[in-house]
């Protein structure tokens, strides 16, 4: 999260203009001043480059004690619990980091909705510059990046899809808002973004950090002295709302909706249906607690899985507060690394496999006893760190997102790195 920043003047709007395509059939490029769309495939794909390598897991000296090592055998089906030689991690592509003006800018989170990958960007530091990038994975040794919005005087935290819709997570320099926080709703024509639909809505508080989405409602979290807000795509109203301090991230699913604050750190609870608190909601737990930090949740199985900055990975019971889990952070100083720069920040789940984000550590790979989401949500489980995973040239990761049998990797300004798990 950021302080607010001097506003940029407005770009007036003008005339929705089509352009170049490289797919006669689809929307075109499509500029309105503010939003630069372009779904030229032939065009994007110069920031694509592919591989088809194998990447190893490092257990040595990675920032644990006694990282195990992988035991080598033949690759087997991951329908059951199995071991650890049970799956292959192969590097499929990497899409570099868009730019506008010659400034490079930082992917941010990842969201995987069925064949979609959709990623954000902002800018380190003034001024407000951001993106959505658009994958299509439905070919697993192929994925295509078939859409870019560029976005002037706009941070964007966070993104995801549901249906034709695309949830933004924004901080803005636009003063015709009573504060930098914003959601906007963009629309999918096909598999590529279009201005038609397009809207904005002002929260409160320096920058809206999370966006989710379930059924017919739409959630979004604002930081510091912020909020949850409910939202009805349809009609574009703020249908609920609740002040949460430091709102970091916001999850659902299990029919609960899953708030992560910080400062202390601690999960809000509430029923999806109504919006009532869980007995027991707020549930505390370990890390969260560096002010202006990321972290995210993801529930499986009942459980918040909770990259919790120094605390690591936090498992709890999202119905009680349990603790049934935790994976340390890796030990900074082991690493010759800053204390600041190895934080916890996200968190994925693929059957029995964790893929940890670590900052500047790297991305990590720790493996549960058990299936997470076979698991009930009160019940312990052994969690076992295998590793980092072993790339030659990543950046400081701000997020990573499993699914589809595809992990792909935000490593910051490094751009994106897109890992097939066989």
């Amino acid at each position: 999260m950021r302080n607010a920043k001097v506003a940029l003047p407005l770009i007036v709007i003008v005339a929705l203009l089509h352009t170049s395509c490289g797919d006669a059939t689809g929307p075109g490029n499509q500029t309105n001043g503010r939003i630069t769309i372009t779904n030229d495939v032939a065009t994007l794909a110069a920031r694509v480059t592919y591989y088809d390598s194998a990447i190893a897991v490092d257990s040595v000296g990675v920032g644990y004690p006694s990282a195990p090592v992988l035991p080598s055998g033949p690759v087997a089906s991951r329908t059951s619990h199995v071991s650890a030689a049970s799956f292959q991690l192969k590097l499929k592509a990497e899409v570099a980091p868009p730019s506008i003006s010659g400034q490079v800018l930082q992917a941010t989170s990842v969201s995987i909705v069925g064949n979609l990958a959709v990623v954000s960007y902002n800018m380190v530091g003034n001024p407000y510059l951001g993106g959505v990038d658009v994958i299509d994975i439905s070919n697993q040794n192929h994925p295509v990046l078939v859409s870019q919005a560029l976005f002037q005087n706009t941070d964007v935290s966070a993104v995801t899809t549901s249906g034709a819709n695309v949830y933004v997570a924004e901080a803005t320099g636009d003063t015709a808002f009573a504060y930098p926080a914003v959601f906007e709703s963009m629309q999918l024509q096909g598999n590529q973004l279009v201005l038609s639909g397009n809207r904005r809505m002002g929260l409160t508080s320096f920058v809206a950090t999370s966006v989710a989405a379930s059924g017919t409602k739409a959630y979004a979290t604002t930081g510091d002295a912020g909020s949850l807000f409910v939202i009805n795509p349809t009609t574009f109203a703020k249908t609920d709302s609740v002040a949460l301090h430091d709102a970091r991230w916001v999850a659902v699913g299990g029919g609960n909706v899953v708030v992560v604050q910080g400062t202390p750190g601690q999960i809000s609870v509430f029923n999806e249906s109504n919006m009532i608190p869980v007995a027991g909601s707020p549930f505390s737990f370990n890390g969260a607690n560096v002010a202006q930090s990321k972290s995210q949740a993801e529930i499986v199985g009942g459980k918040a899985f909770i990259a919790a900055g120094t605390g690591g990975v936090q498992v709890l019971s999202a119905s009680t507060g349990l603790l049934v889990g935790s994976v340390p952070r890796p030990n900074p100083d082991s690493l010759g690394l800053d204390s600041a720069v190895v934080v916890t920040n996200a968190v994925a789940i693929d059957q029995d496999l964790m893929f940890i984000s670590n900052g500047e550590a790297g991305v990590y790979l720790a493996q549960g006893s058990a299936i997470f989401s076979s698991t009930g949500s009160e019940t312990a489980q052994t969690i076992t760190m295998r590793g980092r995973l072993g790339f030659a040239n990543l950046q400081s990761v701000n997020h990573v997102a499993v699914q589809n049998r595809y992990l792909i990797i935000a490593a910051g300004l490094g751009g994106l790195k897109i890992v097939q798990v066989i």
